[in-house]
C-alpha cells in the first residue's frame, strides 16, 4: 500500500470512528497519527474520497458520502436531459454548456462518477470544461458522455 493509500484508509477510519466538524480537526487527528498533509492535499483527498458534510441539530460533520455510482449516472442523464445545451470535444477538453446555474452541478456529478478519462473539471455559472490527459482521452470522454444524452439531443443539430 503506498502513501497516499494508506493516508486515505486512515481518513476514513477517523470519519467512521468518530465525528470530525471542520478539515483543521481532521488535520489533527492525522497529524496525531503521524499523517502531515497540507491544507490543499487534505481538501483533494475530502473530495476524492467523497467526503460530505451533514447536519445533525445545530452542528455538521464529515461522513462518506454512499450515494451508489449508478446513482451518480441516473443523476447525470436527468442533468443532461434537462440542463444539457452544448456538448463538445475541443482538443484535450469537452466542453459542456448548461442552463445558467448549473455547470458547478454537473462538474460534481462527473467528479463524483470519477470517469477515469477526466482528470479535472473547471465549472463556471453555465459551462463545466473537462480536462482530459490527451486529445483520444478527451474523444472517449466525450463519447462516453454523449451515452447519457436524451436520444433526440444530437440528432437535432
Amino acid at each position: 500500500m503506498n502513501k497516499i493509500e494508506s493516508r486515505h484508509q486512515l481518513i476514513r477510519s477517523l470519519i467512521l470512528e468518530k465525528k470530525i466538524h471542520t478539515q483543521q480537526e481532521l488535520q489533527e487527528l492525522l497529524e496525531r497519527n503521524g499523517v502531515h498533509v497540507t491544507q490543499s492535499t487534505l481538501s483533494r483527498d475530502i473530495k476524492l474520497l467523497n467526503l460530505v458534510k451533514i447536519n445533525e441539530g445545530n452542528s455538521t460533520y464529515y461522513v462518506i458520502n454512499s450515494i451508489a455510482p449508478s446513482r451518480w449516472e441516473k443523476r447525470l442523464r436527468i442533468y443532461m436531459e434537462d440542463a444539457l445545451v452544448m456538448l463538445k470535444p475541443v482538443q484535450n477538453q469537452v466542453v459542456l454548456k448548461a442552463l445558467p446555474g448549473l455547470a458547478n452541478s454537473f462538474g460534481s456529478i462527473l467528479d463524483a462518477m470519477e470517469i477515469p478519462e477526466i482528470i479535472a473539471t473547471v465549472c463556471g455559472d453555465d459551462v463545466c470544461l473537462i480536462i482530459c490527459e490527451d486529445n483520444q482521452a478527451a474523444l472517449d470522454c466525450f463519447e462516453k458522455l454523449k451515452q447519457y444524452t436524451p436520444p433526440f439531443f444530437f440528432s437535432k443539430r
